[in-house]
């Protein structure tokens, strides 16, 4: 089976040997590429590339739908393509559809409920994904009820953590640091209101590897608050030093903030987190963390007390996170399900490389 993987970012030497040196978690898309012996596009195939449409698309639709342009070139060689991500993904699978190609490609959906994307669906481009991979069950349920895809082209499966580099520290924690952590659509505000007066110091690293602009506090930060943005094994030593982790999201239709989650709860931390329309099928609250409802510092004030008030309980709740990503929610049971996925799409019949 001759598979490719098209994907978002670039995934370049410099960063392999970081993960080898032990100074990041080990990349899905390096895993899944070596699970299934598969080739690799990423944008650094836009910058290298000589064609003028595909650097026309760029200017126009930006680098995702660029590298589709290539993935579509070069899929008559492949039995399979894997995306990343609907922002390669849909354009990928309208191109196909246009080649009528018989080449199985399986996408990762992050979230498909915006208007513009549920309109490209209506297209038809749906015959061209032999699977569509979810991490929440509201996506789910959104991809068969109101884009009627086929049951059998839909799959959830938990989003990972590295738990070989985030893992417990023999280290005891700091019983008065509460740290917090990501970019997009993070609550700040309400954590940082919530821990006023509690005589704890939070330290947020307000940055994520996706994402390349900075994001700064919007008012002056209380005495208390430290604000900066963590490498990946400074963020480890981060969640380690923490008595509690808390991931405050503004109420939205998409799973954000998984990533920090499960690898604050790979760490054996006791995560505070908001209960929001997508943040579904991870924490189960009271026993492998605990949700709060969305902008209500009070409530997250007093899960912040009880947790730091009560070490016992949230070592337990930590213990249970742990276990749970372990069982569930590890890379390694991640690259099954996606390896599992393509193999399953190929074998379904599609396939054009021969």
């Amino acid at each position: 089976m001759k598979t490719l993987i098209v994907a978002a970012g670039r995934f370049d030497e410099a960063l392999a040997e970081r993960i080898a040196s032990g100074r990041e978690p080990r990349l899905d898309v390096f895993e899944v590429q070596r699970a299934l012996g598969a080739d690799l596009i990423d944008y650094r195939a836009v910058d290298a590339s000589r064609s003028l449409a595909v650097h026309a698309v760029r200017r126009t639709l930006g680098e995702s739908a660029a590298a589709s342009v290539i993935g579509a070139d070069l899929s008559r060689r492949y039995d399979a393509i894997f995306t990343t991500g609907e922002d390669i993904g849909i354009p990928l699978a309208a191109q196909l559809k246009a080649r009528r190609s018989r080449t199985a490609h399986v996408m990762i959906a992050h979230t498909l409920t915006p208007v513009k994307k549920r309109a490209l669906f209506r297209l038809g481009i749906a015959s061209h994904m032999a699977r569509v991979l979810c991490y929440a069950s509201n996506e789910e349920r959104h991809m068969r009820e109101q884009l009627r895809l086929p049951a059998e082209k839909v799959r959830r499966i938990y989003f990972h953590a590295d738990d070989r580099f985030f893992r417990p520290s023999p280290v005891p924690p700091e019983p008065d640091l509460v740290c917090s952590a990501g970019q997009l659509l993070r609550d700040y505000d309400s954590l940082i209101r919530a821990a006023a007066g509690l005589g704890v110091r939070v330290h947020i690293a307000a940055g994520s590897p996706w994402i390349s602009r900075e994001l700064r506090p919007w008012v002056p930060l209380p005495a208390n608050v430290d604000w900066r943005r963590y490498d990946r094994f400074e963020l480890r030593e981060l969640y380690a030093r923490a008595a509690v982790a808390v991931v405050p999201i503004i109420q939205n239709e998409y799973q954000t903030g998984i990533s920090t989650i499960l690898e604050m709860m790979a760490m054996g931390k006791c995560v505070i987190t908001t209960r929001t329309r997508g943040q579904t099928d991870t924490i189960q609250d009271g026993v492998t963390g605990i949700y709060v409802p969305p902008g209500d510092a009070a409530a997250l004030r007093d899960a912040l007390q009880r947790a730091l008030t009560r070490p016992e309980d949230a070592r337990r709740i930590g213990r249970a996170a742990r276990d749970f990503v372990e069982k569930e929610a590890n890379l390694d049971r991640f690259v099954e399900r996606v390896a599992s996925a393509v193999r399953e799409a190929c074998s379904d019949g599609a396939g054009a490389a021969r």
